[in-house]
Order: structure tokens, then C-alpha cells, then sequence
């Protein structure tokens, strides 16, 4: 298994809070869901540009 890597980013408040507010009622608030679903969008990210 993969080690996981502690990042810092700057986004966009607004952007983040909408991310929040749609993930969090994704993943129901499970332990480390922020991680997950930052997870889960870069996933989507690379998948879409690589096709």
C-alpha cells in the first residue's frame, strides 16, 4: 500500500466550500472523508485528461 503525502494548497474559498458541502454529504462526514474526496477528484481529474 501506498504511503500517503500531507500536502498544502491555496484555493478559491468559495470553491472550497462547495466542494465541502457536496462532499461531505457524499462520503457522510466517515473519518478522513476530505482526503478521500480530494482523492477521488484528482482520480477524476486524470482520467478525464488523459483521454
Amino acid at each position: 500500500m501506498a504511503k500517503n503525502k500531507r500536502i498544502t494548497i491555496s484555493i478559491n474559498n468559495d470553491l472550497d466550500i462547495d466542494f465541502r458541502r457536496i462532499a461531505s454529504s457524499k462520503m457522510l462526514f466517515a473519518s478522513g472523508w476530505y482526503s478521500k474526496a480530494i482523492e477521488e477528484a484528482m482520480r477524476l481529474w486524470i482520467e478525464n485528461e488523459k483521454k
